[in-house]
């Protein structure tokens, strides 16, 4: 029995006063019988404790640090609001939030009817349970370009996702074939015209990050996008720009409105916080899981990845301090593209890889023949394309904790070089 309560002692002095506990065979250990002990973590150390030595040892303080610890990283989240909610993203994203209990603030420019997906129309919030309509509290009317129209209506929400985007004038349409075509086109006029927008990507979304600011809202959940091949200056000197000019015009108002985000949370406490996250081209496919997905920093990379996958990251974000002023490109890792493809074939052979490994994953080599065969039959392994800041894994929360944070760098204009001149 001594020799028990002493090694119990022994371990609960690691529990108590190191951040981690960690269970190994250490020379003694190996030398003393462990039937007794089984598996012993932070979780059910206390009920190891014999009850002679409990007095002693335990104090309230203490077990009230081991249950910070535990759920340091995560928040009770109540209540979120959506920017841009009656779009394609902003509705996967509310029915995300709903399957996992979080109460939504759907805020529209329009008025928008909550619906299910039977009675799916124009200017209507999709859900798939008509029940969860009394988890959502809409707000209409919103215009983030008008910062009078923001006034207040964050106060008691623990984070915002901000979804909305600019759109130019565009005739309302849908998927030919489908039941929503056949309504769009039985209750609108030939040729109706969207309305417009402008500037929601930079002037809106700081002032949405400026109300988030003085409300207290914890977290700040922004969908920008990777935009890899706009490059302000290259548009009229024969680069490829695969989407068009009016594409990177939004692009660059993305990356004007993530500089202006960082700039305002920059000296602002740890408990406020902004997560910028960068898609790649967006489908509206299945959900794939976060096994299928790879995440990224630096923009070397693009690829595709569907809006429900999209809206079960932004919810990882909401609900884990792991994503704390981090900015990240997410994409499925068997559609990953170089930005640069000189850059990553370089990356590669510094990094030992064969051009093989790097355009196809782990388990080829030069020697051994390729075929499509083996290629369509064969499960990519690790990842394509690499630049070394990858990240993979099962769990989005994770996942997000292996990120690094931004980096704020002072640019010196007396270091000026050519190759920074686009």
């Amino acid at each position: 029995m001594f020799i028990k309560n002493f090694i119990l002692v022994f371990m609960l002095s690691n529990v108590f006063f190191v951040n981690s506990f960690v269970y190994y065979k250490s020379n003694i250990i190996n030398n003393i019988n462990m039937r007794f002990l089984g598996d012993i973590s932070r979780r059910n150390i206390l009920e190891l404790i014999p009850s002679t030595i409990a007095p002693v040892i335990i104090h309230p303080k203490y077990v009230l640090a081991i249950k910070d610890t535990m759920n340091k990283n995560e928040d009770k989240i109540n209540k979120v609001a959506v920017f841009g909610a009656s779009g394609y993203t902003g509705g996967d994203t509310i029915r995300t939030l709903i399957n996992n209990n979080i109460n939504v603030l759907a805020i529209t420019r329009r008025n928008v009817e909550i619906v299910d997906r039977q009675n799916a129309k124009i200017n209507t919030l999709v859900i798939d349970d008509i029940k969860d309509k009394n988890k959502i509290k809409k707000i209409s009317g919103v215009d983030v370009l008008k910062q009078s129209t923001l006034d207040g209506i964050l106060n008691g929400c623990d984070s915002v996702i901000f979804c909305a985007a600019s759109r130019p004038s565009v005739k309302i349409t849908g998927t030919p074939g489908t039941d929503a075509f056949d309504k769009i086109n039985n209750n609108i006029t030939q040729n109706q015209i969207a309305e417009p927008s402008s500037n929601v990507e930079d002037i809106g979304l700081v002032n949405v990050a400026k109300e988030a600011i003085k409300s207290k809202v914890k977290r700040l959940i922004i969908v920008s996008s990777i935009c890899a091949k706009c490059q302000i200056g290259k548009e009229n000197y024969g680069e490829t720009i695969d989407r068009g000019f009016a594409s990177c015009d939004t692009c660059y108002k993305k990356q004007t409105g993530e500089e202006r985000v960082r700039n305002l949370y920059k000296n602002l406490p740890n408990n406020l916080s902004y997560t910028i996250v960068r898609p790649g081209m967006l489908s509206p496919g299945e959900k794939r899981g976060p096994s299928e997905v790879e995440f990224n920093q630096g923009v070397s990379k693009s690829g595709i990845i569907s809006r429900i996958d999209l809206a079960d990251i932004l919810v990882s974000a909401v609900k884990t301090k792991n994503s704390a002023r981090k900015t990240f490109e997410v994409y499925y890792k068997d559609t990953a593209q170089p930005v640069d493809m000189y850059k990553s074939l370089k990356t590669c052979k510094e990094m030992g890889k064969s051009v093989k490994e790097c355009f196809f994953g782990e388990g080829y080599n030069e020697t051994t023949p390729l075929s499509i065969d083996k290629m369509l039959n064969t499960t990519i392994k690790g990842t394509i394309f690499p630049s070394g800041n990858e990240v993979l894994g099962n769990n989005y929360e994770k996942m997000l904790y292996k990120l690094k944070e931004d980096v704020y760098e002072n640019y010196d204009i007396t270091n000026l070089m050519s190759n920074d001149i686009i």
